[in-house]
């Protein structure tokens, strides 16, 4: 981006009048989007756009984004014009100019790193309101008369989302029992909306800006659409969105009951707690979706980030998530399970070749001791990001070859070989909520969090309830 001042000037110039663009800074995070803060004279901005790696055509068919940059400058732009909790739109990127398809908007005071927010104790303030105030904000968003907006969004039923989420999971051959379990319990169950609204549909911690006294902007509008508002209500609640604070459902910060009373509250409307459910169960699985998405996007070339590869290993937390909200469905109590084991001590020789599990090691201490010892901002994140990909790894290393096989061996006893559990799964969602199948889902969902997450505050709930001692 250093290369594009000149650029950035003059399109600052063009709407603000005389400044020069200095401080130029990559903000960490942004799976999908790259996010730039700089200031031009006394102003601070914030510049949103694809990532330069990224070819427009291929984003749009392989990323989470379902509207364009254009569109989402032109919606951030109409709702801060009526008074919602969202940056103010300076300047949109000239299309097929050299900084690609993006737009500049004001930079608004605030914190977005949910680790942050979630722990530091000069947020404590902050983190009791915010149920009470993203309830109010979001009640806000699905009041605004969609007839008003000056922008087009596809209009999804939830048949029409959960419909397009099975077509991106099957265009990557995906076999994940755990994901058909739940595609065929989603089918056989989904409601009917009370009413369309302007939805958010990412509603969640790491979206929103806070300082001290709470909410003070909502971000990241790429996947806003004209749906059921219950798909913002229970996205901030799945637990991918609570950062470790797994039994406080709302956006790791307060519970579901005050949440959900608390928008009841600003609406003026009943929260329907059996379509609520539903919603939740869609949205883990969106995200498990969106996770392999993202992931093939480094696969197919179009934005080749090592972030992209982790994200797309953490599938298996979403696994544990859905088989922990499925499991009341079943209708009977869970056999208790030996837990896999988490640790295997390396086989190490002592005269031979150095091993690639001991070369991951030398590189994953080097990366702490000579990047992350320096390090700040985006390098900071994205040497963090570097030592999950290198743990990963080292953890298939020893683990992968000793699930596998017990995972073929469970899958024998069920009379299944390779995928066709899957294929069962399609024709009869059923078919792995009795107790052996059943069982054998959560071991292998266990098995493969240790080698992808083990930290993942999900698994421990897991262990609680479906393990011995």
């Amino acid at each position: 981006m250093q290369d594009y001042i000149g650029e950035l000037t003059d399109l600052c110039r063009a709407k603000l009048g005389e400044g020069t663009v200095t401080e130029l800074t990559r903000l960490s995070g942004g799976a999908s989007m790259e996010s730039w803060r700089f200031s031009f004279g006394e102003r601070a901005l914030v510049l949103r756009r694809l990532p330069f790696q990224a070819e427009p055509a291929v984003a749009a068919d392989n990323d989470v984004g379902a509207i364009s940059l254009e569109t989402q400058a032109g919606l951030i732009a109409y709702l801060h014009g009526v008074g919602l909790c969202v940056p103010e739109v300076i300047a949109q990127l000239p299309p097929n100019g050299p900084m690609g398809e993006g737009f500049i908007m004001a930079c608004v005071e605030g914190e977005a790193l949910p680790a942050r927010l979630l722990n530091k104790p000069e947020y404590e303030t902050a983190r009791e309101r915010l149920s009470a105030q993203c309830a109010a904000e979001l009640a806000r968003i699905h009041s605004v008369p969609v007839v008003d907006l000056p922008v087009t969004l596809p209009r999804q039923s939830p048949r029409d989302l959960l419909v397009e989420q099975e077509a991106f999971y099957r265009q990557f051959g995906s076999a994940n029992a755990v994901f058909e379990l739940a595609f065929g319990w989603l089918a056989e169950h989904c409601p009917e909306p009370q009413s369309y609204s302007l939805v958010h549909a990412d509603f969640r911690m790491g979206n929103f800006l806070v300082n001290g006294e709470g909410l003070t902007a909502v971000l990241d509008w790429e996947v806003a659409h004209i749906g059921d508002p219950l798909r913002d209500i229970s996205f901030l609640c799945i637990p991918s969105w609570r950062f470790g604070h797994y039994n406080k459902e709302a956006g790791g910060f307060a519970g579901l009951d005050d949440w959900l009373a608390d928008y009841e509250r600003a609406s003026g409307k009943t929260v329907p707690r059996e379509s609520f459910n539903w919603w939740m169960i869609f949205n883990m699985l969106w995200w498990g979706v969106t996770c392999l998405r993202l992931g093939s996007t480094y696969r197919d070339g179009s934005v080749p980030s090592l972030e992209r590869t982790v994200i797309g290993r953490r599938v298996s937390e979403v696994e544990v998530d859905l088989l922990l909200a499925l499991a009341a469905k079943r209708g009977v109590a869970e056999d208790k399970l030996e837990a896999p084991p988490a640790t295997l001590k390396p086989d190490l020789p002592l005269a031979q070749e150095m091993t690639y599990f001991e070369m991951l090691e030398a590189l994953g201490q080097w990366n702490k001791s000579e990047v992350m010892a320096s390090a700040s901002g985006h390098q900071m994140f994205a040497a963090r990001v570097a030592n999950n990909a290198l743990g990963i790894a080292r953890r298939a290393l020893l683990l992968d070859g000793l699930y596998s096989e017990r995972q073929a061996e469970r899958l024998s006893q069920l009379g299944y070989a390779g995928d066709d559990l899957c294929a069962a799964l399609r024709n009869d969602f059923t078919v792995c909520l009795d107790g052996p199948c059943w069982n054998h889902l959560r071991l292998t969902t266990l098995e493969r969090l240790i080698i992808d997450q083990p930290q993942y505050a999900g698994r421990e709930v897991a262990l609680q309830r479906w393990c011995e001692g």
